[in-house]
């Protein structure tokens, strides 16, 4: 069961560092809301696509920024360009 998790990890991370658009910047990706404080880049985690859950609401749930070079798994938190919640 820990390979696994650890394999999937490993592959968003993969996934994550590899996503650049054609000038060489990070492409925003989904990021979900692990819950603590909303600024701090360890408060969310790296997803392969928008999170089924974030269906609207008034809880912050993801948001759409640039994966941290340093830590793909992790959001540069100030470059957010898009946020949804769920109830």
């Amino acid at each position: 069961m820990l390979v696994a998790i650890v394999a999937v990890g490993g592959s968003v991370a993969t996934y994550a560092s590899q996503l650049k658009s054609g000038n060489g910047k990070n492409v925003p990706q989904w990021y979900r809301y692990e819950g603590g404080d909303e600024t701090l880049p360890g408060s969310y985690t790296a997803t392969t696509s928008f999170p089924d859950e974030c269906s609207g609401g008034e809880t912050l749930c993801a948001i759409l920024a640039e994966p941290n070079p340093a830590n793909p798994n992790q959001p540069i938190v100030n470059s957010q360009t898009e946020s949804h919640n769920k109830n």
